[in-house]
């Protein structure tokens, strides 16, 4: 650990290019200290991908997720962000209705979906205009309102909210401004779970489980909620809400950013796209390298429950610790020529990145994600083979995301 790196992720260098900076600061230092400043607070900044893969993902009981996974503390014990034990139960009241069987069912709707965004796009006149709000944006937010059970049309305020809470989150604003949002969102899904309780009642259901999904309640996350137990009791409406909130935040600006950044990384160098045109087989490779190269979450962090010691350096109690998705994944020891985008990056090779992270925390939504950028391709190089990049919108706002706000593309 070296007193004399800077980084800083807050400066415009690595908001624009967070791969260079957050790659160089793993070549330089795996372990670097970062001084609290301009009213941010001391953290630890680890990017070696076995380390943060091996030592930190695998349910290390030093490192929680308690207090959230942004920079300031956010604690709970409810629902996901929670450890041990509890969370693993907890993660299996979705992760039940994620199964391979059950995300394959789910092609169909989001194909539908991508048919009807691209019928939209094809209808335009002069045969260009942002690809993000035409199709990158509505694609995952469409799908995870019919995922989660909360109605599509309303979208866009869906996520508005999701853009607003991750701001929040990762900005570190006012105190209380979070919660403040809050009281707007909770109602709204109260009253979608509490619509779902009267049908219950309405059928004499006392005792409800998943066999009541499909036939008596909607088969969706919202339903799974309220008929799952966890640790042998049913879900407290707070834990349903966390549900809620989990996709709201987790279901759209993750897999937009994804898809945002495959299609910029195959337009801009046309060699790429015509590669992929010619062979879809590599369409996986593509994906996977999208996510390794661009990772759409920069970087996560834990809490230290205890005093540690890390790379010879004593780590106090309540520490953070930030683990570099972005740097990891651009790790010599696990990738050839890292900073390199290569569509034909062996798969296996390709897929060694963490940005669905590891272990305990596993994101969940990940083969969804997945298979949504697949179709998108699939159908983007049937449909539309002849796309051009014409010019990027702003960078996302929140800094632990990377994405941008618009692509400008032409199809004609």
């Amino acid at each position: 650990m070296a007193s004399d790196i800077h980084f800083d992720p807050f400066e415009e260098d690595a908001l624009a290019d967070p791969g260079a900076a957050y790659g160089a600061l793993r070549a330089a230092c795996p372990f670097h200290h970062q001084p609290a400043q301009a009213g941010r607070p001391d953290y630890y900044v680890l990017s070696d991908h076995a380390e943060i893969k091996t030592d930190i993902l695998q349910g290390n009981p030093i490192w929680s997720f308690r207090f959230g996974n942004a920079m300031k503390d956010s604690i709970s014990d409810v629902g996901f962000k929670t450890d041990g034990d509890f969370h693993a139960a907890f993660r299996m009241v979705v992760q039940r209705g994620l199964t391979p069987p059950m995300v394959k069912a789910w092609r169909p709707k989001i194909e539908a979906i991508v048919d009807e965004l691209l019928d939209a796009m094809l209808a335009i006149p002069d045969g260009q205009g942002d690809f993000y709000s035409l199709f990158a944006l509505p694609l995952p937010a469409r799908m995870m309102c019919r995922m989660l059970g909360a109605p599509e049309a309303d979208y866009q305020n869906y996520k508005r909210w999701s853009d607003t809470l991750q701001f929040l989150t990762f900005e570190d604003p006012e105190p209380g401004s979070y919660e403040v949002v809050l009281r707007e969102i909770y109602p709204h899904f109260t009253t979608l779970i509490e619509q779902r309780q009267a049908l219950l009642a309405a059928a004499g259901v006392d005792d409800p489980d998943l066999s009541h999904l499909g036939a008596v309640l909607p088969d969706d996350f919202m339903s799974r909620a309220l008929v799952s137990r966890v640790e042998g009791r049913r879900l407290t409406h707070e834990e349903m809400l966390n549900i809620c909130l989990a996709f709201l935040t987790g279901g759209q600006e993750t897999t937009t950013n994804l898809i945002g950044h495959l299609l910029r990384r195959l337009l801009e160098a046309p060699e790429r796209w015509e590669q992929l045109k010619a062979d879809p087989s590599l369409i996986d490779n593509a994906v996977e390298e999208s996510l390794r190269f661009d990772p759409p979450v920069l970087a996560h962090f834990r809490t230290s429950l205890s005093e540690t010691q890390m790379h010879g350096h004593d780590i106090p109690e309540r520490a953070k610790l930030m683990f570099s998705i972005c740097g990891a994944n651009r790790d010599p020891a696990v990738f050839e020529a890292p900073d390199e985008f290569r569509i034909d990056r062996p798969l296996p090779e390709a897929r060694q990145h963490l940005s669905f992270g590891s272990g305990v925390h596993l994101c969940l939504g990940a083969p969804v994600a997945r298979l949504e950028a697949r179709i998108a391709l699939e159908r983007l190089i049937e449909r539309l083979p002849n796309l051009r990049l014409l010019g990027l919108g702003g960078r996302v706002r929140t800094w632990m995301y990377w994405g941008h706000t618009g692509l400008d593309v032409a199809w004609s």
